[in-house]
């Protein structure tokens, strides 16, 4: 039913937006994946991405939709991605609907990027997830240096977690046999609010600054206490209730852009710091999730004749529940691009958590067979101890291939 409602809206607005004389996009992707463990297969998906605009005088409408196939699981899927209007008034840009939204500066490690929820459901295939929002952005000055936004989220929806393989393991409490996970009511007084203001500076070779605050959740649900399973037996056994904590994020950024002459032209230099408040802010409730503080630094060059790299540090503190003692967490993150020729590409990434010794290390490489015709070949290999971050994923270090027609 759900999928026959969802072809049905599917024809509706190919219909409507065919009137319309609409610009297309679009992608047709296949990847195939094994496992290095044990060559069992990780991908065997394909999928059809459409995208439609449609412009008329001060008024724009964006939409995207989705068919894939999962041969692994024999499963298709048909969905909407973002879909929104915006309206572009004098000095401010107005849109509504559903949309991705990314604030901060960083490309890796973002404490400040937290609009949106997350799928993580296959943690290489990470993607952030559309909702319904009220998005504005005004231009107080003419040139554009300085900019507000604000946004509105009215419904929650949660971030997805591992799942299958990826899911880690879980130990229930003694005496616990179910858990139940309560969301936020679907009311508007549980909604997400955040605002943004940023500004455009003549300093070095330009300097852009940027500050926030959102008001929302934490993505995945924590421990909110036990309650029996039959209330008529209050001695057990017990159910485990999971829900999502408030917290109130405050942050910072900055890009800058310099040169070191005769040594190095055209760096870049990226920072953020966040501050998340919760209603336990000295760590004496179980029940509630504790404040934590995340900065970070990340320092991007173009190698003369070579790659373009990005070398990235993060430092995460969370408060403990007393009189455990706080968590402090290192990571240390290198990205790498090289366009050796005008269709191939080779880029690499590695993320390691100096507090534990678990990383993950990502080759890859582009091949641009024809004009939108491009193929990937790209590895990712997990290491550390089995309760440490990445460690936890170790035997599920993969090998991949995919081929994408873009139009």
């Amino acid at each position: 039913m759900k999928l026959t409602r969802s072809f049905t809206l599917f024809l509706a607005l190919t219909a409507a937006l065919a009137l319309a004389q609409p610009e297309f996009s679009g992608s047709f992707q296949t990847g195939f994946g094994l496992r290095t463990q044990d060559l069992a297969l990780t991908l065997d998906r394909t999928r059809f991405d459409l995208g439609v605009r449609y412009d008329q005088g001060d008024a724009a409408f964006t939409a995207e939709l989705r068919f894939a196939y999962d041969a692994r699981t024999r499963s298709p899927e048909f969905g909407l991605g973002e879909a929104y209007a915006t309206l572009f008034l004098p000095s401010v840009d107005l849109s509504v609907g559903r949309e991705v939204v990314a604030w901060g500066r960083l490309d890796l490690l973002s404490p400040l990027d937290v609009l949106n929820p997350r799928d993580l459901s296959s943690p290489l295939d990470q993607a952030k997830l559309p909702v319904g929002m009220v998005h504005a952005t005004a231009y107080p000055d003419a040139e554009g240096r300085y900019q507000l936004e604000a946004v509105w989220i009215p419904l929650f929806t949660p971030s997805t977690p591992p799942a299958g393989e990826w899911a880690p393991p879980q130990t229930l409490p003694p005496g616990v046999t179910q858990v139940r996970v309560e969301e936020p009511p679907a009311e508007l007084a549980s909604g997400t609010f955040g605002l943004r203001a940023t500004a455009s500076l003549d300093v070095l070779e330009g300097l852009d600054l940027g500050g926030q605050v959102v008001y929302g959740y934490f993505p995945f649900p924590s421990p909110q206490g036990v309650e029996p399973v039959d209330p008529a037996q209050p001695a057990g056994p017990f159910r485990l209730v999971m829900g999502y904590d408030r917290r109130t994020l405050v942050g910072a950024d900055f890009a800058l852009a310099f040169s070191i002459p005769g040594v190095a032209e055209g760096l870049v230099l990226r920072g953020e710091a966040a501050y998340a408040l919760t209603a336990d802010p000295d760590g004496a409730d179980p029940n509630v999730q504790n404040p934590y503080a995340e900065g970070g630094l990340a320092l991007e060059y173009a190698w003369s004749g070579g790659p373009t790299t990005v070398l990235a540090y993060d430092l995460r503190w969370a408060k403990a529940d007393a009189p455990a003692a706080d968590a402090w967490t290192q990571t240390l993150g290198l990205m790498a691009r090289y366009e050796y020729d005008e269709r191939l590409t080779l880029q690499g990434a590695w993320l390691h958590t100096i507090s534990d010794g678990s990383g993950l290390v990502r080759p890859g490489l582009e091949y641009a067979f024809a004009d939108g015709v491009t193929g990937r070949l790209s590895a990712a290999f997990f290491y550390g101890a089995d309760a440490t971050r990445f460690g936890v994923w170790r035997n599920n270090s993969e090998l991949r291939t995919e081929l994408e027609y873009s139009f």
